[in-house]
């Protein structure tokens, strides 16, 4: 009888979860990490950071904003942004302004320096992005951007 149970529970745990060949989560995280990497390496190639790159591009897109919004904007924590911002003043890429009414809220902007460099950096961008889509049609691009946005409103909190 023991040797019996001991091949039962040693078959039980050969048995392949099939449905784990088919989850849609690692292929996600693999791709979203590989496409990541190999974006970081192309801007890295202009001197920029993704971080930098992301802020650039979002107060480009959006104009100035509230810090605490760009930094929901962006899914970051707000000292996380403090840090890349800090460092993005200093070379003269975006500046913080504080609201009259309340002192404790920047505004942070693009200078002239950010956009500039903004408008350096976009073709790396672009040529990046084309890679990543490369054998993709427009149809097939709209269609993945409307599964992931339905990706991450199912997991969203709420």
């Amino acid at each position: 009888m023991p040797d019996q149970e001991a091949h039962r529970a040693r078959a039980t745990q050969d048995v392949e979860p099939t449905w784990l060949r088919k989850s849609i989560a690692p292929l996600l995280r693999l791709a979203a990490k590989e496409s990541r990497g190999f974006f970081e390496d192309e801007l890295g190639k202009s001197g920029v950071t993704f971080a930098t790159w992301t802020v650039l591009a979002t107060l480009k897109l959006e104009g100035p904003m509230i810090q605490r919004s760009l930094a929901q904007y962006l899914g970051i924590e707000g000292p996380t942004l403090s840090r890349h911002l800090e460092t993005m003043e200093r070379r003269g890429l975006v500046a913080r302004t504080r609201d009259g009414a309340d002192r404790r809220t920047a505004v942070v902007a693009l200078t002239d320096e950010g956009r500039s460099r903004y408008e350096e950096i976009e073709s790396v961008a672009l040529r990046s992005q084309e890679r990543m889509l490369r054998g993709l049609s427009d149809s097939d691009v709209a269609q993945l951007s409307e599964l992931l946005e339905k990706i991450r409103a199912n997991v969203r909190p709420g």
